[in-house]
């Protein structure tokens, strides 16, 4: 075997100089390191050309793209390009070779291109990415004149010709990356380089300066702006640098099992700190990352909106209102040596209603006389009801983005401002709570524009916003429902604060205690709708209680929804909608007719056990009396008589199938491994409902609940019935399988693997540890933070509620319904949310004589021992 060529010494300084620079970098030295490896490389060219002696042809060693922007991060490519001016001699390749290939020997990944200057041009005629690489062109060695010849040819020819095409194509392009990548300035799992207000965005502001030089267009921003850019653009490579160095990879997206790493290496948090620390410092990062991201992504958008608009008509100047004007570019304050705050407002309110942001010159203005203006807005009827027009208009975004980008929001309202930025380090929200605030009011004023829209998730949402008497109570509702975020209890923290907020800016006090009304109970319909047991009338008795009415209901209701909307997928999707509305209207039946509508619960037992005799004629009428007398009552107020009627079914063909196995062998027990299911669609889109019989057990759900897990089925809800006669009937919700061109063979399957595990030939805990360490199954980035147990005796009449808040894990709830099982405590209802990453399963249980679990000392050690089943496997 040939041993590997000898590195060059040049080659050998470098190896051991990036080793150096890297070890430094996992040490915490992240701040200087694009700069430091930029100028490791570039001394390698340097020293290797020298080493490599006199050539004869004339050539220039050329940087480009991020190296040619010195921002080198450890999984950055090298690019160059070997340019000549008229000719590629024939002696090229060797040169080329001796140059580069001592750095593939060292790892590094390398662009090269070999071509003259008129290659360059026409090709960048052609491929803006190449026209893009060579905007940041650096010369490194060789022929200054041949890289002078290159830099005249291309400001001359490439931009000239190019530069308004070049612009076009980055605006579609950005288009795309919206969707391929997200707005990074609003994610908690942000994509550094190409998601919107990422670094993709501050190189598309320095190349478009470049082209408007070119071009003869006077500038946009002032030096002091763009400093102030690249200052956020290198806190952006910073963090990428970090996030590579974590990550030990090539990665952008800043996953969030990756941010305390991250966050420890750029200094905002160490190794000492506590879990609780560590989450609030990573908080801070994130804060920091989202203010850079967002001025970035402002100044891009300025420059796609002044400069390179996508349409090419123009709009002439014209006032709209006094101090204002509207044109092509946007919103526009007329010059005056101090600007009013009256036509601040109006200009805003002009926004709203067009949907054209401010000129970069207005909110020039607005952020140079800031405290002035906020002085003249401040704790005035005008302004509070100008923002609530603002709010409520149906194309707000742009306004929303200004009043935040300019900070006149903040300042104007500073209790905003002191949690615009509240990160929490969760995979719940996906926003930061101002960037939350605003999607909220988004999708309540779109409620009552856009409601009716066929591919609108909530389709009678219109029709519900059309019955809210005052909108601008809910609007400001929407406003302050989180500004209470950092507290204990930021519901009731919230509705103190719309209070005094209110009343500063004189509001009347019925006004502003009707916020605060909605601001405290704003969870109440979704804790009650994902937790509680919803056939339980004294579920939509309380809630119709705290509503008081009909229109306050339909405000709760309109608000949890727009809430849930810019939560994120794990507070809103079609299951959590399905409860919502099922909750929704159970209390807005009992408001409008009152509870003597209502059969008493005895009467609807009656009237159910009727309707599934009507319904079993083919049945054995002895067989259905006995298994009526043998449900437990709560099935009769949970299921309707269609469901009630399968039931019955479904456990006649379990009893036979009992019977069949007993005549087998007579001495067995006999059944013990059987269970039979019943699949059908669910009441929510994407759902599935599974019915599944078998004799009752010690674990039985447990074992039913990591089957499904096995299986690759997510889990959404339980209800659990067990008959007098001992036998179970759970009926679980579980999502879609993801191959639903094979739904009908998973059922079987997900028998078969229930039965094993009963008769003891499946070890169901072995293999779902299998299937949690096998290499095909992709892990969630969830935070990491630690479990919390709940255990609640006055959120129901009946049974103790336990909550598991935790990571979730493949398992999840077979494991904590195991440990609910080895209490002694039998599992009525199991409500589960798992998606994105973390569960939070309430469990509705009783001990084994029917009562709720009270004894202090039982509770303690099942909270303990639920903290340990919930630790990361």
């Amino acid at each position: 075997m040939d041993s590997q060529p000898s590195l060059p010494a040049p080659a050998l300084r470098l190896k051991a100089a990036r080793a150096d620079l890297f070890e430094r970098a996992r040490h915490g030295a992240v701040g200087g390191f694009a700069w430091e490896y930029t100028h490791l490389v570039d001394r390698y060219f340097e020293e290797r050309i020298l080493e490599l002696g006199d050539q004869p042809f004339a050539f220039a060693l050329v940087a480009v793209g991020g190296y040619g922007r010195g921002r080198l991060c450890p999984g950055s490519d090298v690019d160059i390009l070997l340019l000549f001016s008229r000719r590629i001699p024939n002696s090229t390749e060797s040169f080329v070779k001796s140059l580069l290939f001592p750095l593939w020997d060292i790892g590094l990944d390398l662009g090269h291109g070999v071509r003259t200057v008129a290659d360059c041009i026409a090709l960048a005629d052609k491929d803006f990415q190449v026209l893009a690489s060579l905007l940041d062109a650096r010369p490194l060695a060789g022929d200054a004149e041949v890289f002078e010849r290159l830099r005249a040819a291309f400001a001359a020819k490439a931009l000239k010709r190019q530069g308004r095409t070049f612009a076009r194509s980055l605006s579609q392009h950005n288009e795309s990356r919206a969707v391929q990548y997200g707005d990074a300035t609003g994610m908690l799992e942000p994509e550094l380089k190409n998601g919107l207000g990422g670094l993709r965005d501050g190189q598309q502001v320095f190349w478009l300066v470049t082209v408007m030089a070119a071009l003869g267009l006077p500038p946009l921003f002032l030096p002091e702006e763009l400093a102030r850019l690249r200052d956020d653009q290198a806190f952006l490579n910073r963090v990428r640098t970090a996030l590579h160095i974590c990550a030990g990879r090539k990665t952008d997206r800043l996953f969030f099992d990756l941010q305390p790493r991250t966050a420890r290496l750029m200094g905002f948090a160490t190794h000492h700190d506590s879990p609780e620390d560590t989450g609030r410092a990573v908080e801070f990062f994130l804060s920091r990352l989202h203010q850079a991201m967002t001025r970035i992504k402002a100044m891009r958008e300025a420059m796609f909106q002044e400069v390179f608009p996508a349409q090419s008509a123009t709009l002439p100047p014209q006032p709209s209102a006094p101090g204002i004007f509207l044109d092509a570019r946007g919103v526009g304050l007329v010059p005056q040596p101090k600007p009013a705050p009256a036509a601040v407002l109006t200009a805003f309110l002009e926004s709203a209603r067009t949907g054209l942001p401010l000129t970069w010159a207005a909110r020039r203005t607005i952020r140079d006389n800031l405290e002035s203006l906020a002085a003249g807005l401040t704790n005035r009827p005008e302004t509070l009801d100008g923002l609530v027009k603002i709010f409520a208009a149906p194309r707000s975004g742009p306004a929303c983005d200004g009043l935040l980008e300019t900070r006149l929001l903040p300042a104007v309202v500073p209790e905003f401002g002191q949690v615009e930025h509240l990160i929490q380090f969760n995979d719940y929200h996906v926003h930061p709570v101002g960037r939350h605030t605003m999607v909220t009011l988004a999708r309540l004023a779109g409620f009552r524009f856009h409601g009716n829209s066929k591919s609108d998730a909530n389709a009678w949402a219109a029709e519900i916003a059309a019955r809210v008497p005052r909108y601008d109570i809910l609007i400001l509702a929407g406003f302050f429902h989180d500004l209470g975020k950092g507290n204990p209890d930021h519901s009731e923290a919230g509705a103190a604060m719309a209070r005094e907020v209110l009343t500063r800016f004189g509001l009347d006090q019925d006004t502003a205690q009707e916020v605060a009304l909605l601001v405290r109970h704003h969870l109440l319909i979704p804790k009650a709708a994902t937790r509680r047991d919803l056939s339980d009338e004294r579920v939509a008795s309380e809630m119709a209680a705290t509503a008081g009415s009909p229109e306050r209901l339909d405000a709760l209701y309109l608000l949890s929804v727009a809430d849930s909307m810019a939560t994120g997928p794990r507070a809103w999707n079609s299951w959590s909608r399905s409860l919502f509305a099922e909750l929704y209207f159970k209390t807005r039946r009992l408001l409008l007719h009152g509870p003597l509508a209502e059969p008493d619960a005895a009467k609807r037992i009656e009237t159910a056990r009727e309707a599934v005799l009507h319904t079993c004629t083919d049945l054995d009428r002895e067989f259905v009396d006995a298994a009526l007398r043998a449900m437990p009552p709560r099935a009769f107020l949970a299921l309707d008589h269609a469901q009630l009627a399968g039931h019955v079914r479904l456990v006649r063909q379990l009893w036979d199938s009992v019977a069949r196995d007993r005549l087998r062998d007579p001495s067995a027990p006999g059944g013990q491994g059987i269970a039979l299911i019943e699949a059908g669609p669910g009441r929510a889109e994407g759902t599935c409902r599974l019915t599944i019989a078998a004799l009752d057990r010690s674990g039985l759900f447990a074992t039913m609940a990591g089957a499904l897990a096995l299986h690759g089925l997510n889990i959404l809800a339980a209800d659990l019935f067990t008959w007098a006669d001992k036998t179970a009937v759970d009926v679980f919700t579980v999502s879609e399988p993801q191959d639903t061109l094979f739904m009908d063979e998973i059922w079987p399957r997900v028998a078969r693997s229930i039965e094993q595990a009963l008769t003891g030939r499946l070890d169901l805990a072995a293999r779902l540890a299998e299937r949690r360490n096998s290499p095909l199954h992709k892990g969630n980035s969830a935070p990491r933070l630690r479990p919390i147990v709940t255990v609640d005796n006055q959120g129901s009449d009946f049974f103790t509620l336990v909550e598991v808040a935790a990571p979730d894990r493949i398992g999840f709830l077979h494991d904590m319904a195991r440990t609910l099982s080895g209490h002694g405590l039998s599992i009525h209802i199991a409500k589960i949310t798992t998606i994105k990453g973390r569960a939070a399963d309430i469990f509705h249980v009783r001990d084994h004589t029917g009562a709720k679990l009270t004894d202090p000392e039982r509770i303690e050690t099942l909270r303990r021992d639920l903290l340990h089943a919930a630790e990361p496997a």
